[in-house]
């Protein structure tokens, strides 16, 4: 199940994926929690359904409690980290991994990457979702100015 839900990144040349009831439902190919933001506010009018399946590139604790906040209980990926799988089981959510990771690494590759270093203390998704939105925030500025 894993290899064919991980196919459809492939078949639909995204980064993202949401399905509903088996159909697409929403695709991207922005990279981060890009793809997971514009989501939520594309059914911030409509709510959210129900019974969504994530699959995505890449699952860190930011993704993982933004797809708790959209009501997600399963997600397959092929890179998770430790603390989102551990944030997956205290949030009841079915993480499908194929390799995890200690931490999802920035960019550069030279450390944590900023949005998982931004969750790393909190639990709760609208506190996440804040320290995300800060995050990204200073992470324009310094693009900005450089």
């Amino acid at each position: 199940m894993l290899e064919n839900m991980l196919k459809l990144l492939q078949d639909e040349n995204s980064s993202c994926v949401i399905l509903k009831e088996n159909d697409l439902f929403y695709r991207s190919s922005f990279i981060g929690v890009k793809p997971l933001l514009q989501f939520m506010e594309s059914v911030r009018e409509t709510g959210i359904p129900k019974d969504l399946i994530l699959v995505d590139k890449v699952i860190g604790k930011a993704a993982l409690l933004l797809a708790v906040m959209l009501g997600i209980q399963e997600i397959y990926t092929p890179l998770t980290s430790l603390s989102a799988l551990e944030s997956a089981k205290l949030h009841g959510v079915r993480l499908h991994a194929k390799e995890i990771v200690p931490y999802i690494v920035n960019r550069e590759k030279t450390g944590m990457c900023p949005l998982e270093q931004s969750v790393v203390h909190t639990e709760d998704p609208e506190e996440a979702l804040r320290n995300i939105r800060a995050a990204i925030a200073v992470l324009m500025a310094q693009k900005s100015t450089s």
